[in-house]
């Protein structure tokens, strides 16, 4: 079933953020929020022109630009090229998966979401870019989604924008970069742990 990876990411990080999460945390309530209204609108979308737009996307797309609005020039700038750049690999792959699907040597998802993850690690390679890593890897599936959809839609294939296996793709990547995330993290404090016990052998 197309969609399921989706809700099943956001029924996943909505009891992490209610029930786990500390209650002191500034963002709990946001993301308990967040969470909840984009599994509201999952099963709902709108017309414009031609063309149905699904909620979730309009939603994501929302959140992405009130982020962006508060980077300085210099960032936004920044953003704007890794979002365009992976737009474009995103829709490039999507239409290279539907023209020759046999050059697709794994499922079409996989190769979708890893390349999304490998630009968004290049782009933002800093562990304390994580944020504005998950910003431009969303922003950029939907660009993607909609560059996709402006030659199929052309050629008279039905395509609707942000639709659930396109939202499949984007709850996988999402998925991939936290287990980076926590791979890091996971890292860095045994880091520091060996770096301490080395330092209290040495005092003896």
């Amino acid at each position: 079933m197309d969609g399921i990876l989706y809700l099943w990411l956001l029924w996943g990080i909505w009891v992490y953020t209610t029930f786990l999460m500390r209650k002191t945390h500034p963002e709990r309530f946001r993301y308990s929020f967040l969470c909840l209204l984009l599994l509201c609108v999952f099963p709902y979308g709108m017309m414009v022109g031609p063309v149905e737009v699904s909620f979730p996307v309009i939603v994501l797309a929302l959140i992405c630009i009130v982020y962006i609005r508060n980077l300085s020039l210099r960032e936004k700038l920044y953003m704007l090229v890794a979002v365009l750049s992976m737009g474009m690999l995103y829709a490039g792959i999507a239409l290279i998966s539907i023209y020759d699907p046999v050059l697709m040597f794994i499922d079409r998802d996989i190769i979708l979401s890893l390349s999304l993850v490998l630009v968004g690690v290049l782009f933002y390679s800093l562990s304390t870019q994580y944020r504005l890593r998950l910003i431009a890897v969303a922003l950029s599936s939907v660009i993607g989604d909609f560059f996709l959809s402006i030659p199929l839609n052309k050629v008279g294939f039905y395509y609707s924008i942000g639709g659930p296996a396109y939202l499949d793709v984007l709850a996988l990547t999402i998925g991939l970069l936290s287990a980076l995330k926590i791979v890091g993290e996971l890292n860095q404090a045994v880091h520091i742990k060996t770096q301490t016990n080395k330092g209290e052998m040495k005092n003896l």
